[in-house]
């Protein structure tokens, strides 16, 4: 059974305005992870449905307009903060005066995260009864809102209508080639409409994408302010030069790799849920059990490495132009993992080195960005960093009581070795215990 569906039933319209919103209207029905999305309470006929009455064409339209941005603009600090990308994202502002849920679509990669809420849409007489939140693959998403944006197409060409922002929309970008997709997705992974970008910031998107290759440039995407490119294109290039003179042998990495077994995040399996697992397993194969690796010396005696060549590999590089990206990962001449990492405290240099460690496991020879971008890369690195450093079979052994607090938080920050930042996300994520609140 699909995670997602949409259902319609095609009705008459009685004094709705505008063809293309006559020829639609319908009884809608939105599934999605087994739950209703359009159950509401009809308040004039005091009676709960399962389904909305609207024109299918705002629907169709904004996932068609919004297509490149909900399959491949990730969303980051700067972005969770910009009501822009809330609004590129979320269908509730784009409903056009119709009944439709607040519903919110953003990619991680290979995953789709799809939220919706309660509430009732204003000058409607509905209210939304459901909330929730469900992952779905990236490639089910694009398949069922194809069939969608086709169903109602078709719709208007048997009613007779033509020339629509949908039509004209979709055709483009079902007509685009592999270089104009790429091109696309690329600047809606910046935040930049493809079909509506200044010529500079496309001479500078396409020569960026001339210097970076592969999931370096993907990641990139991600984490450039799309008013420097320039700038953010320079540093990452100059960090990766930095890097390949901070060769590191991982022998003991090395012998490892093969036992270490990478999946791909699918909605049954998150990212992060990867990230634990693969700490877990070299952990186990390095025979650390649950002791902290809280200096730069136990971890490196732990890799097998000194601490003064894990100093050089971590020594700071400048990321002007790109205050999202905190490392790169690359390699030396002789193909050994090299790693180039923003300054940092002593605590946080240490995880983004087992971030870094991370992508070298999970991806050798292939170039690699550290960013603070919410990718299914990101997500599993800072997940893998956090249970490599802070164990939460260690932390449940630590934490005596159902509540935490400031004080506790700053006591096993110190234990670990991490921010306490990093201790709070172990405690909630893997639900040992509650966090006291400071008010």
């Amino acid at each position: 059974m699909s995670n997602l569906s949409f259902q319609i039933d095609w009705l008459d319209a009685e004094g709705v305005k505008g063809a293309e919103l006559a020829a639609t209207w319908a009884a809608l029905r939105i599934h999605a992870g087994g739950s209703v999305v359009t159950q509401v309470h009809d308040m004039r006929a005091q009676t709960v449905r399962d389904f909305v009455f609207v024109p299918v064409y705002p629907l169709a339209e904004w996932l068609a307009t919004h297509w490149w941005f909900l399959t491949h603009e990730f969303e980051n600090p700067v972005k969770a903060a910009d009501p822009a990308f809330r609004h590129r994202h979320a269908l509730g502002p784009n409903r056009e005066g119709y009944a439709f849920p607040n519903l919110e679509a953003i990619s991680s990669g290979t995953r789709m995260q799809l939220a919706w809420s309660r509430g009732q849409p204003s000058r409607s007489r509905v209210e939304f009864l459901n909330q929730g939140t469900v992952w779905l693959d990236v490639k089910e998403f694009r398949e069922r809102c194809a069939d969608l944006i086709d169903c109602v197409i078709r719709r208007l060409t048997a009613l007779h209508v033509s020339d629509t922002l949908l039509q004209e929309e979709w055709t483009a970008i079902q007509s685009a080639d592999a270089d104009e997709s790429q091109f696309c997705a690329a600047a809606a992974g910046l935040g930049l409409d493809p079909y509506s970008m200044g010529e500079s910031e496309r001479i500078s998107l396409l020569c960026l994408a001339n210097e970076l290759d592969g999931p370096l440039f993907e990641e990139a995407m991600a984490a450039l302010d799309p008013q420097a490119i320039n700038a953010g294109g320079k540093s990452i290039a100059n960090a990766m030069q930095v890097a390949k003179s901070n060769g590191l042998c991982f022998q003991r990495i090395e012998s490892i790799r093969q036992s270490v077994q990478e999946r791909e995040p699918s909605p049954a399996r998150s990212s992060w849920d990867i990230g634990y697992s693969s700490a877990r397993q070299v952990r186990q194969c390095l025979d650390l059990g649950t002791d902290p690796l809280n200096t730069m010396e136990t971890l490196g005696d732990a890799l097998g490495e000194s601490s003064e060549l894990l100093d050089r590999a971590t020594r700071p590089v400048n990321f002007t132009g790109a205050r999202l990206v905190d490392g790169v990962v690359t390699q030396d001449d002789d193909e050994a993992p090299a790693f180039a990492l923003r300054p940092l405290r002593e605590d946080n240099r240490r995880f983004h080195f087992c971030r870094a460690l991370a992508e070298t496991l999970a991806s050798p020879h292939i170039d690699k960005l550290l960013t603070r971008a919410h990718s299914d890369r990101q997500q599993r690195n800072r997940a893998f960093a956090a249970e490599f450093l802070a164990p939460s079979s260690a932390l449940r052994e630590q934490v005596s009581g159902s509540v935490v607090d400031g004080d506790d938080l700053d006591e096993l920050a110190s234990h670990f070795g991490v921010s306490t930042r990093v201790i709070e996300h172990q405690i909630v994520n893997h639900r040992i215990a509650e966090i006291q609140s400071n008010t």
